[in-house]
């Protein structure tokens, strides 16, 4: 297989597009940020006037909804917004605010505010508030039933409320409706300092809720000693909604895990499945976590960092959920970092940041077979100055990445359509 990226196709010029949103408008546009007007200026984001962008919110998360309309929610001067485009991003609503009251929330590209759309028109949206300790924080909710017009008042889902870290919160949705939040928690850490006991990393914890958000059960433990910040993904197939994290084994592999979130089934005891084994032996957490896709058929499809003896860089996999086991990998050759991966029907995508020595790329490649060949990769975009983490997200069967830069601002690059 050759490695060579290809060239933008004619259909992919309308990049490099700056989404500036005014609240007194009834909608706002792009403006072309390479060389066309406005220069390479941003909106002054720093200053406690400047109208709420999502230029300013440097994590922007995507979402299509059942109606095929683009959402975005993203975090400014304390407040998390939502704004909606029914275009594909050229324009886009006026942003609605979620909490009123201001607070700190943590928006790296690790750890940033999810959105989820129901099919019945409702956005859910969570994200870990920063709070007074070290790494502390609360995993928060909001929900808006129409159509985000309004949003309930935030609540804290962690029912364990001491000052240490409940954070890197995953959102996924069943085919039942139900709402299910993963994070990463330390409560067990603590037990065990104040035991005088040895606990290795965290522990991956969630709630769900079936009631569209209205409540969430108490808080269920999947699984001690994940790694402490590498985000944790989540999907759903129809069986329910399936969790990856980065788990410490014996002794500091910092390898994949993988498991359901079934709330009647208990912890884990003892090891949870392994769905990696790169051999990467650190004491520390490599704040690079993986990302995950469920099909129809019970595959997972995985793609993670490492810099292990058996694997280093990034990786696609796929995990064989009614077997336990990875039954394909591939390497993805260069420079690659922070990958995501989509998969519908028989098409799977894959997503990446690489550089080149110069500028940064946005890479993808693709298989229409389930992920049992793949085309090169090829170049969707590029920028010179800092970005955030791509985003693949799909529209029916229409696939996009979402990338925010800092000189071009948010854009929307297709990739495929239907195969």
């Amino acid at each position: 297989m050759n490695w060579t990226a290809s060239t933008l196709s004619g259909r992919l010029t309308a990049l490099g597009f700056l989404l500036v949103l005014s609240v007194g408008q009834s909608a706002t546009s792009h403006k072309n940020h390479e060389g066309g007007e406005g220069g390479n200026r941003l909106p002054a984001c720093q200053a406690s006037s400047a109208l709420p962008s999502a230029d300013c919110g440097q994590t922007p998360t995507p979402a299509f909804d059942s109606e095929g309309r683009l959402w975005i929610v993203f975090v400014q001067h304390g407040h998390l917004y939502v704004t909606r485009s029914d275009d594909l991003g050229h324009t886009f609503n006026p942003p609605r605010v979620v909490n009123r009251i201001p607070e700190t929330i943590y928006s790296d590209g690790e750890n940033r505010p999810k959105l989820a759309t129901g099919p019945d028109g409702a956005l859910y949206l969570s994200w870990s508030r920063k709070i007074e300790g070290p790494y502390a924080g609360d995993i928060r909710f909001s929900r808006s039933l129409d159509e985000g017009n309004r949003f309930s008042e935030p609540v804290t889902v962690n029912d364990h409320r001491a000052p240490i870290s409940h954070r890197f919160d995953s959102m996924g949705l069943d085919n039942q409706g139900r709402i299910f939040i993963a994070w990463i928690d330390k409560r067990d850490l603590q037990a065990a300092k104040d035991a005088g006991e040895i606990y290795a990393g965290a522990a991956i914890y969630y709630a769900m809720s079936d009631d569209r958000g209205a409540s969430f059960a108490f808080n269920r433990k999947l699984s001690d000693h994940s790694c402490e910040c590498c985000r944790v993904a989540t999907d759903a197939d129809e069986n329910g909604v399936v969790a990856l994290w980065r788990h410490i084994y014996p002794v500091n592999l910092r390898d994949h895990a993988i498991a359901r979130l079934d709330p009647d089934t208990p912890p884990i005891e003892g090891l949870p499945p392994r769905a990696t084994d790169d051999g990467w032996v650190v004491d520390g957490c490599p704040h690079h976590g993986p990302d995950l896709s469920v099909d129809d058929r019970q595959k997972a499809h995985l793609i993670w960092f490492s810099q292990g003896d058996k694997n280093s860089g990034v990786t696609y996999g796929r995990f064989d959920l009614a077997n336990q086991r990875l039954d394909f990998q591939l390497p993805i050759k260069g420079r690659a970092s922070h990958p995501q991966v989509l998969s519908i029907g028989k098409q799977v995508i894959a997503a990446w940041k690489a550089f080149n020595g110069e500028n940064t790329e946005l890479m993808v490649m693709e298989s229409h077979d389930r992920g049992e060949s793949w085309s090169d990769p090829r170049t969707l975009a590029s920028t010179a100055s800092g970005s955030d983490h791509p985003f693949l997200i799909a529209r029916d069967r229409e696939v996009f990445v979402s990338w925010q830069t800092l000189a071009e601002g948010y854009r929307l690059v297709p990739v495929a359509g239907p195969q």
